[in-house]
């Protein structure tokens, strides 16, 4: 399937599956009038972010890639009143849009913007926001999405119960049927 087909079966879903939602059509519509990069993520795709948070019952969520506040505000959807969201954004005007897309849909108490490199970000969020995070998106600069894993499969797995990530029940699983290769993922 190429990228037109693609697009095409994405927007039929969307728009037969997804009811009209007026806060990300408004956030969609600041975003273009704002003249952002047009790369938010596609209505199925922040509807697949708010399943996985809803399914995992996260109560911390982390974003990596702001932009204006799309995909944020599907992911603040799934949290609980007293959740969080911390949003990493390298570019001061993007996140200016962004917080206002997000207070309009009524979840800036739930989620706070960090302003700069992500990478330099990432050692403010392990002091600041002292815990796990249930879930962590990575919708940044590309070149950096290496170390964002390294970073989330790193430092931030040592903050975890390791009954409480996937890759600790995975560990566990397989050092007890003797899997030589079950340190892998270090």
């Amino acid at each position: 399937m190429n990228q037109e087909q693609w697009t095409a079966v994405d927007a039929y879903l969307g728009a037969a599956l997804l009811p009209p939602d007026p806060a990300l059509e408004a956030t969609r519509l600041a975003n273009s009038s704002a003249r952002l990069p047009a790369i938010d993520v596609s209505p199925c795709q922040g509807k697949l972010l708010y399943l996985l948070a809803l399914m995992l019952g996260a109560r911390r969520i982390l974003e990596i890639g702001t932009l204006g506040g799309y995909s944020t505000i599907w992911m603040a959807k799934a949290l609980p009143v007293d959740g969080l969201l911390v949003s990493l954004e390298a570019d001061p005007k993007h996140s200016l849009v962004a917080q206002q897309n997000i207070d309009r849909a009524g979840f800036g108490k739930l989620v706070h913007i960090l302003i700069g490199d992500a990478l330099e970000s990432l050692p403010k969020v392990t002091t600041d926001y002292k815990g796990a995070f249930d879930l962590i998106f990575i919708d940044a600069d590309e070149a950096s999405t290496p170390e964002y894993f390294r970073w989330a499969l790193g430092e931030h797995r040592s903050q975890c119960p390791r009954d409480a990530s996937p890759y600790g029940k995975w560990w566990r699983r397989n050092q007890s049927h003797g899997h030589r290769n079950s340190d892998r993922w270090h």
